[in-house]
């Protein structure tokens, strides 16, 4: 798939319109097929306890790549997260948890680790979670429906819309070939069900490339508008044997 550009994104914002409506009830289950079977092409449960998922990831303004941002991620199943978010040589967002009883966040004032609460983890640090903007659509309510077949950018598509109550309302375009997701449309945010007052800006993220790593399928390369500016995204990842020091050595 091609990298998208900031004209071909207007005309995927004009294009992306159902065929058709129907009833409620297949809506919600027609929806659910479609992200299950996307969830199940990813296989995120392939990795075992014996294995830690590493990832870096190089992200880069779309018109000035000179300053680059690098995440580095480790995750080993069941819960083990840690997430560290470098600019040049300076650590500006650090989380890391066991899932269980411990989680820690990286103080840039103090230029130290302090233990927080997993609420407050799940909060903020689960926003670095490597796993795809669906993957806990049932955990946090979101309503889902299916709204038929459309076409972006020469893509045959599928739309789904979900919404999140109180906090987001997107459109989800998965490629009718593939079954891989390939867009995100990200309407203005809502608060209590009510649409933000001056916030009319239209955000998306698009997923271009996928691959393999072991037996799971990963995006390679994405990109995101948030605000009018675009950002790319390189993945990199890597399997390797289980090292808990990424998670208990600070």
């Amino acid at each position: 798939m091609k990298r998208l550009t900031y004209i071909s994104v207007l005309l995927t914002l004009m294009a992306v319109l159902p065929l058709k409506a129907q009833d409620s009830a297949a809506q919600v289950d027609s929806a659910a097929i479609i992200v299950d079977n996307f969830l199940r092409m990813l296989n995120y449960e392939a990795i075992d306890k014996t294995q830690t998922l590493y990832i870096e990831s190089h992200i880069y303004d779309y018109s000035n790549r000179k300053d680059t941002l690098y995440m580095k991620r480790w995750f080993t199943p069941p819960h083990y997260f840690r997430t560290e978010l470098w600019f040049r040589d300076t650590l500006r967002i650090g989380f890391y948890t066991d899932g269980m009883t411990l989680a820690k966040q990286y103080d840039i004032q103090l230029q130290e680790w302090k233990e927080i609460s997993l609420s407050l983890y799940y909060d903020f640090g689960a926003t670095y979670d490597f796993h795809s903007p669906l993957y806990n659509w049932r955990i946090k309510g979101s309503e889902m429906r299916y709204e038929g077949k459309a076409e972006a950018l020469g893509q045959k598509v599928y739309k789904v819309h979900v919404a999140t109550p109180g906090m987001y309302v997107r459109d989800y375009l998965f490629d009718i070939e593939s079954g891989l997701l390939y867009f995100v449309i990200e309407h203005p945010e809502t608060f209590g069900g009510q649409e933000l007052i001056g916030n009319n800006q239209v955000d998306w993220r698009a997923f271009t490339q996928y691959y393999h790593e072991g037996e799971c399928l990963l995006p390679y390369t994405e990109s995101y508008r948030k605000d009018g500016r675009v950002t790319v995204i390189d993945h990199r990842y890597s399997l390797q044997p289980v090292n808990l020091d990424h998670f208990n050595k600070d």
